[in-house]
């Protein structure tokens, strides 16, 4: 799958380049070199990382069910309670993936902002030089690439999140299934204590570190497709 992410790049970025090669007087004006150089460097890579996780968007919730089917012969409904708090989590991933595809898309746009304002100075540095406009130039830049941080470090308090959710949550599904037997008066043995924590821990990986990135690599992918396009 990074073979395939690889050549996906690598023809996004023919795919670039040759577009930007054929453009007219009209589409050349509304388009601006800060905006090549940022669908170069930022977007088409996003298409590497989307494949590396791409499958677990299937393969989570399948290992879930399965999972679940395991449990519920082991130690019957009481199952059910820790699974709720699986599929609560994976709603919570859909959401936060919409939230990674807006923060993404207002990031690109800052992006592409700042860089044209970069490329425009170093164009007119002459003019800036001459007219002592340094100050005013640098302050300019600094704000922009300030609002461009505070949408970053947003994107990583939510990466931070699904890790933590990942460290977190099979313990509270391990936990709350626990409870969940003790309140139905069902009986359990050591050996099903055991199986159950396995079985719970199975879903780590897939469910609640992979999924969450596939999603997050998703959404990012989504949109620098429409940003290309």
């Amino acid at each position: 799958m990074q073979r395939v992410g690889m050549r996906l790049r690598v023809a996004m970025c023919h795919m670039i380049y040759r577009k930007s090669l054929r453009l007219s007087s009209s589409a050349m004006g509304k388009t601006t070199t800060g905006q090549i150089v940022n669908l170069l460097s930022n977007d088409v890579n996003r298409f590497d990382q989307v494949t590396m996780f791409l499958h677990y968007l299937w393969v989570g919730p399948l290992q879930a069910i399965a999972v679940t089917a395991l449990l519920w012969m082991e130690i019957g409904i009481s199952c059910l309670a820790g699974m709720a708090v699986l599929i609560i989590l994976l709603l919570l991933q859909s959401c936060v993936g919409n939230l990674f595809s807006s923060l993404r898309s207002k990031t690109a746009a800052l992006t592409d902002d700042r860089i044209r304002t970069m490329t425009e100075v170093i164009t007119g540095i002459r003019t800036v030089k001459m007219n002592a406009w340094e100050k005013s130039f640098i302050d300019l830049i600094t704000r922009l690439r300030r609002k461009e941080i505070s949408k970053i470090l947003k994107s990583s308090y939510l990466r931070g999140m699904n890790l933590a959710s990942f460290f977190a949550v099979s313990k509270i599904m391990i936990f709350v299934t626990f409870i969940t037997n003790e309140l139905l008066d069902n009986l359990i043995t050591a050996s099903q204590v055991f199986v159950v924590v396995m079985l719970f821990e199975a879903l780590r990986f897939s469910s609640t570190l992979y999924f969450p990135m596939a999603v997050e690599k998703v959404s990012e992918a989504v949109v620098s497709i429409r940003r290309i396009k």
